[in-house]
């Protein structure tokens, strides 16, 4: 009969086919095994690809100079001259574990001994065979030859799947090993079953690829600056979740309201997947540090039990922000002073570490797989709901759970084999029990089309879809090589090629995920760091200061144009990468152009094809955070584009567009007044008025060049304003030259907590709201853009402030579409307005607020 059986060494799969094994009819006789046809992995991987260290390979690379039999041990003199002496020596530090590694014969062997060829030291060698998690041990061998072969043989051998190899000292002291013995049977079903793959049940995601795609990002950062974003990947430390006695918290103090923050974000349409990392001197506190791995000191790491009380603070941010309302509110278990909420439905995922394999922190802060494994089960759904309310899946069903972020591109594979090794013979459903498997990784040269970051990204895919089918794949993190763009004595930031490099570097890493069906893209980070090594890293400056670079704006660009787009195909040629993306809504076409080059290339005059469209609108990154938008000349088919480094996108529709470049414009008002109808005092704004609550309104609007032009805007070198606004329970009309679209607002506060609203006038719809409980600082919100009006009704109450500002855009000139003529008499009149305004309050699905204010501007200029 035929057998495939693959080996595993130093992370790389080979599969040998047509290997042929005798079927025996009674028992086989003894010999060598071909270690070349089995499945072998080292356990402690901390180091894994370190060129001092050597991994369990280097004991099978002489195979062809074994002894013959465990019974004789002896080798021609020429073979034992060409034998390396080369010991496994996977780590040097033993916190991490001892040295060990497995073999998975994918069949029952019988094992009938083993050769050791012992080169130094005196470890000692446990030999085990069963399975994983439950060994049983064969032998221990002392090693205290010294450059000789020697053997171990089993009287009474038996058939296993397995054999497992230990050694109590990290220089194993062995430089190779022969395994002998014969095939006995092919693997049972359940043998199979056991490790066969599981396949996620969770729904997918299904972002658009605008949506795949973000930054991580802190509490603190402005939503002017996260708007960039389709997704955010929040640093969240796991010790703020926690009270003294271990119960929830969901508010830091005076600042960081979780619930505030992810309403935000659900309310700018972002989504948000918060890292829990670290751990809580709650759990163990070590004196000078407070360890990653949350378990109690003395605690089995290896045990999903251990990570109860983490597993169990999982539950309740699933339970919170979840989308299951029928949580039993028993089983919530907040801190004093927190308000019971559930099914708020702000989160769909979270993650429950950061960079778990991060070797370098001591291990007190590294997961060896098989560790991480058990705290992915209790955070997962309580390891099958053994640990009472804990995990994400006991709150909510459909939540998903976040595996941290591995790092070390080398060692990946190795390590989700071992964490699937561990869930299948841990669970009893086998499943790898997270829903998105999250790495950092990057390009690693200049030009990321030719790095191979496509490959990385393409061999954690076909790992999934091998062991763990549906599974998503996250790219939490990654960085862009620049140092071709440094110039000595220059700050990066004043590097104008630099920053112009480093943006469309930052880009096509995106583009390129999103055509590998990457289902979230994270960049690390959206600020710079004030100094050292990530002093560059952000698509904005450090802290406090929150400047856009160019990065920032060829992102929101993408982001902004493939908010509602899936990736449909590649369309490259030799010269010119080409994406080809499709609106879900509108079934336009958005075509993604760049040249893959690193050279300032610049192709002129290149023509693209439009299909069948009768409009194109190239839309380019610019000042403007959705990029600046032109109509194309269509000439037989094609148009003609200059194409660069930088991606540029090509709409290509069957309908006429309106063109709007810039959406967030600060807006003054061109009057106020405190009645509607304009029957009392009118300020202009040139001065100030004379009434003295109408004085009130204008100190709102008296130094707008205090506030950003833009509403995400720089302000680091804006002054500050002066005239105060103390009066409560004031209203007044704010009245626009032209029809504005708001897409934001701004106020500057100062003392005290009140409040400040602002309603459409002629709808009294709620457009923003501030509680001016902010102290001597703009407070810059971002809204879902309104419908269009000319009329602002603005209301204060209590608390101080100093200004005002409102964002928008005025809305396009277009002819009517529609006949205002309500009352049919031949002509449009005051009675048209009120039936139109009766029609739109009524919300009749004809006529809406810009045809009311369309009417009504029409009116007064007749």
């Amino acid at each position: 009969m035929k057998k495939c059986i693959s080996i595993l060494l130093m992370g790389t799969m080979l599969i040998a086919l047509g290997t042929s094994f005798p079927v025996p009819t009674e028992a086989a006789e003894s010999a060598p095994l071909d270690m070349q046809q089995f499945t072998i992995w080292d356990e402690n991987i901390a180091y894994y690809g370190a060129s001092y260290l050597r991994d369990c390979s280097v004991l099978f690379d002489d195979q062809d100079k074994i002894p013959a039999s465990t019974e004789n041990t002896n080798v021609d003199k020429s073979l034992w001259d060409e034998t390396a002496r080369t010991s496994w020596q996977p780590n040097m530090q033993a916190e991490y574990g001892e040295a060990a590694f497995t073999v998975d014969f994918g069949a029952n062997y019988v094992i009938t001994g083993i050769c050791f060829l012992d080169v130094n030291g005196t470890p000692t060698w446990t030999i085990s065979d069963g399975e994983p998690f439950s060994w049983n041990t064969l032998k221990t061998v002392y090693m205290d030859g010294y450059q000789c072969w020697r053997s171990v043989s089993f009287e009474q051998p038996r058939a296993t799947r397995y054999l497992h190899f230990s050694s109590d000292y990290q220089d194993s002291g062995v430089s190779e090993l022969a395994i002998y013995g014969y095939y006995d049977s092919d693997l049972t079903e359940e043998q199979i079953a056991k490790t066969a793959a599981k396949t996620n049940s969770a729904a997918s995601s299904n972002l658009t690829a605008g949506g795949r795609v973000g930054f991580n990002a802190f509490i603190d950062d402005p939503m002017t600056a996260i708007m960039a974003g389709g997704m955010v990947r929040e640093y969240h430390n796991f010790s703020w979740l926690l009270d003294e006695s271990g119960k929830t918290k969901f508010t830091q103090g005076t600042w960081g309201d979780m619930d505030a923050y992810y309403t935000a974000m659900k309310q700018s349409g972002i989504t948000i997947i918060p890292c829990f990392q670290g751990g809580s001197s709650v759990i163990r506190n070590n004196g000078s540090s407070v360890p990653e791995i949350p378990v109690a000191d003395g605690a089995d790491t290896l045990s999903p039990n251990s990570y109860a009380l983490h597993a169990q603070t999982m539950y309740q941010v699933a339970a919170r922000y979840g989308s299951n309302q029928d949580i039993d509110r028993n089983t919530l278990n907040l801190a004093e002073g927190q308000e019971e909420k559930v099914g708020m439905g702000l989160l769909t995922a979270l993650e429950n570490s950061n960079e778990p394999n991060k070797n370098w922190s001591g291990k007190d802060n590294y997961f060896a797989p098989y560790e991480l494994a058990a705290m992915c089960s209790a955070d997962y759904d309580g390891h099958e709901r053994t640990i009472p309310n804990a995990g994400v899946k006991q709150a909510d069903p459909n939540f998903k759970l976040a595996m941290g972020g591995l790092v070390g591109n080398s060692g990946m594979i190795s390590y989700l084999n071992q964490m699937k090794t561990w869930f299948d013979y841990n669970r009893t459903d086998g499943k790898f029990a997270v829903d998105i498997i999250n790495v950092h990784i990057g390009p690693d040269t200049y030009n990321p089309e030719d790095s191979q970051f496509r490959q990385q990204i393409q061999k954690l895919k076909d790992w999934i879809a091998e062991n763990a089918p549906d599974t998503e794949l996250w790219i939490s993190e990654y960085e862009i090589p620049m140092s071709d763009q440094e110039i000595e004595g220059l700050d990066n930031h004043d590097n104008e090629a630099y920053q112009l490099a480093y943006a469309q570097r930052v880009v096509r890493t995106n583009l390129i995920a999103i055509a590998e069906d990457v289902d979230f893209i994270t960049k690390f980070q959206l600020r710079d760091e004030g100094e050292g090594v990530y002093y560059n890293s952000g698509l904005v400056t450090q802290k406090g200061s929150w400047n856009k670079k160019p990065a920032w704006y060829a992102l929101s660009c993408m982001t902004n144009m493939l908010r509602n787009a899936d990736f449909v195909e590649d369309r490259s040629s030799e010269d010119v990468n080409c994406y080809a993306f499709a609106e879900r809504t509108t079934g336009n076409r958005i075509l993604c152009l760049w040249s893959p080059t690193n050279s300032q290339k610049k192709i002129s005059d290149y023509l693209l094809s439009v299909d069948e469209a009768k409009y194109a609108y190239l839309t380019e990154p610019s000042a403007y955070a959705e990029g600046t938008t032109t109509a194309l000349d269509i000439q037989d088919g094609r148009v003609s584009l200059t194409v660069t480094e930088t991606p540029i996108y090509v709409t290509l529709s069957g309908t006429q567009q309106t063109i709007v470049n810039g959406r967030a414009f600060r807006i003054t008002p061109s009057s106020l007044c405190l009645t509607q109808d304009q029957s009392t005092e009118i300020c202009t704004l040139e001065h100030a008025p004379n009434n003295m609550i109408l004085n009130q309104f204008y100190r709102m609007f008296d130094e707008q060049e205090t506030m950003p032009e833009l509403l995400y805007g720089d302000t680091v070198d804006l002054t500050l304003p002066e005239t105060n606004v103390t009066q409560s329970n004031i209203t007044c009309y704010a009245t626009f030259e032209q029809p504005i679209c708001f897409t934001g607002f701004a106020v500057y506060d100062t003392y005290g907590v009140g409040n400040i609203s602002v309603y459409d006038a002629y709808t009294d719809t709620l457009l923003w709201s501030n509680n001016l409980d902010s102290y001597m600082s703009r407070s810059i919100h971002l809204i879902a853009e309104t419908s269009a009006t000319d009329c602002l009704k603005i209301v204060k109450q209590g608390g101080d402030l100093n200004e005002l500002a409102c964002y928008g855009y005025v809305v396009p000139e277009e002819p009517a579409a529609l006949d205002y003529d309500l009352d049919k008499n031949g002509t449009w009149n005051i009675v048209d307005l009120m039936l139109m305004k009766r029609a739109v309050l009524g919300k009749v699905e004809q006529y809406t607020v810009t045809d009311l204010v369309t009417l009504q501007r029409y009116l007064l200029r007749s």
